[in-house]
């Protein structure tokens, strides 16, 4: 069953991004097999309005 609610960050910049705009992780965890940290956030409409920002300007800096 996959969950939805949740959207799941691997990436340090655009946790900051997120952070930037005063949206708050609930949890961070570190990847088992990887151990790269990851940051997960409660899906929303401004978080996804967020997200889409950030991907149409991140190759900008």
């Amino acid at each position: 069953m996959e969950n939805n609610e949740n959207f799941y960050c691997y990436s340090l910049r655009l946790f900051h991004y997120l952070c930037a705009f005063n949206e708050k992780c609930y949890a961070s965890k570190v990847n088992a097999s990887s151990g790269n940290r990851y940051w997960v956030f409660k899906k929303s409409d401004k978080l996804d309005a967020l997200i889409k920002s950030y991907n149409e300007t991140k190759h900008n800096f």
